[in-house]
C-alpha cells in the first residue's frame, strides 16, 4: 500500500526516543491503516497498543488506543458504537490535557454525528475542532472540512461546500493521507448521486449530468483502487453507479448492482438507506416488466421507511414507490406515496435552511 503518511510515521516511529510517543505514532499508525480498510492489520496493531496502554498508564495513549478502536468500527460497518469510542478518547484527551488529540476526537465525533443527522451535536463538536485544532492539525482539519463540505453541500449551497472539501483535501494531501482524499471523492460523488436520483424520482432528470456523475463515480473507484483503499466497499456499487445507472436507464445493469451489494451495504452500516434502494430497484423491474418482482421490492421499502434519517431519503423513497404503484394500476396508494413525497420534499427544504442557519452560527463563533 503506497501512502506518505504511513511512510511518515514509520520514519518517525524509528526515531523517537519517547516509549509513550512511540506507541502513539504506533497507534496513528493503526488509524490510518482502518482507514484504508486494513481492519484486519489494524486490529493486530490495536492488540498490541492495548498490551502496551495498560502497562504505561499514559491517559494520551489510552486516548489513542480508543480513537483507533473507533476508527475500526467505524470503516467495518458505520457502527454506531465508534461514537461512543471516540467520545471516550475525548475525556481522556481532556483528562492528558493534550487539545491536538480532543480536536482529533471531535472531528470524529462531528463525523459521527453527522452520520446519524445529530445536527446540533455535530455542530459543537466542530466548533471545539476548529478552535482547538492548530493551522497545521492537518488531520483534525481535513476531517472537520470534509463534515463542512458535506453539510453545506446538503444544504444546498454548493459554493460554501466546495470551498470547505477543498480545505479538506488542501490538509489531507499535506499530510499524505491518500485515505481522506478516497473519502471526501467518495462522498461528493455519494451527495451528487443522490441529488441526482431525487430530482429523477420527481421527472427532473438531466441525463448529460447523470453521465458525468457516472464517469466520476467511475473515477473514484479507480482512485481506490491504486490508492489500495478497500473500505465500505458497497458504497461504491450501491450509493453511486447503481443510483446513477437507474436515472440512465440502465435498469438490469442497476439491478445486477443491486442484488450482488445490497446485501453488503446493510453490513456495512447502509441499512438506514436500503429502503430508498428498494424503491429504486422496484422502479428497475417496473421498467422492464418484472411487475411481481417491482411490488414486492415496493412493499419492502414501505416496511423499511420508519429507519431513514432524512427527509430527501424520504422524499425520494416515496416518490419512486408513488411511480410503482402507479405502473402497477394501483392508484389509490400512488398518491398516497406521492403526497408524502411532496410533503418531504417541503420538509427537506426547511432542513437545508435550518442546517444553513446551524453552520453559519458556528463558523462564526470560531472565526
Amino acid at each position: 500500500m503506497a501512502s506518505r503518511l504511513i511512510e511518515r510515521l514509520d520514519a518517525a516511529i524509528v526515531s523517537a526516543d519517547d516509549p509513550v510517543q512511540r506507541e502513539c505514532l504506533k497507534a496513528e499508525r493503526a488509524g490510518a491503516l482502518a482507514r484504508h480498510g486494513l481492519l484486519a492489520d489494524a486490529r493486530f496493531a490495536l492488540a498490541g497498543l492495548r498490551t502496551q496502554s495498560q502497562r504505561r498508564r499514559s491517559a494520551r495513549l489510552s486516548a489513542w488506543v480508543w480513537l483507533v478502536d473507533g476508527q475500526i468500527d467505524h470503516f467495518e460497518a458505520l457502527a454506531p458504537k465508534a461514537k461512543d469510542k471516540f467520545r471516550r478518547s475525548r475525556e481522556l484527551a481532556i483528562e492528558a490535557g493534550d487539545t491536538a488529540m480532543q480536536a482529533l476526537a471531535s472531528a470524529w465525533l462531528a463525523s459521527c454525528s453527522w452520520n446519524e443527522s445529530s445536527m446540533t451535536q455535530m455542530a459543537g463538536q466542530l466548533r471545539e475542532t476548529l478552535q482547538l485544532a492548530a493551522p497545521d492539525h492537518h488531520s483534525a482539519r481535513a476531517r472537520a472540512g470534509l463534515v463542512l463540505a458535506d453539510a453545506y453541500r446538503f444544504a444546498g449551497d454548493d459554493e460554501a461546500s466546495q470551498v470547505w472539501y477543498l480545505k479538506a483535501r488542501t490538509h489531507a494531501s499535506a499530510d499524505g493521507d491518500g485515505s481522506m482524499i478516497s473519502a471526501l471523492l467518495h462522498n461528493i460523488s455519494a451527495m451528487r448521486s443522490a441529488r441526482i436520483g431525487l430530482d429523477d424520482a420527481f421527472g427532473r432528470t438531466d441525463l448529460d449530468v447523470a453521465a458525468k456523475a457516472l464517469l466520476e463515480a467511475e473515477s473514484t473507484a479507480n482512485y481506490d483502487w491504486g490508492a489500495g483503499a478497500v473500505a465500505l466497499t458497497a458504497m461504491v456499487p450501491i450509493q453511486l453507479r447503481a443510483q446513477l445507472l437507474v436515472v440512465l436507464g440502465r435498469f438490469d445493469e442497476a439491478v445486477a448492482l443491486f442484488d450482488a451489494y445490497l446485501g453488503r451495504a446493510r453490513s456495512e452500516g447502509l441499512a438506514y438507506r436500503e429502503p430508498r434502494f428498494l424503491a429504486d430497484r422496484a422502479w428497475c423491474h417496473v421498467r422492464s416488466q418484472r411487475l411481481t418482482e417491482g411490488l414486492r421490492d415496493a412493499r419492502q421499502a414501505e416496511r423499511g421507511l420508519a429507519s431513514q434519517f432524512d427527509a430527501d431519503d424520504w422524499a425520494a423513497t416515496h416518490a419512486r414507490l408513488a411511480c410503482v404503484f402507479g405502473a402497477c394500476q394501483l392508484p389509490d396508494e400512488a398518491a398516497v406515496h406521492q403526497a408524502r413525497a411532496e410533503e418531504s420534499l417541503a420538509l427537506h427544504k426547511v432542513h437545508q435552511q435550518s442546517m444553513r442557519e446551524t453552520l453559519a452560527t458556528t463558523l462564526s463563533e470560531v472565526i
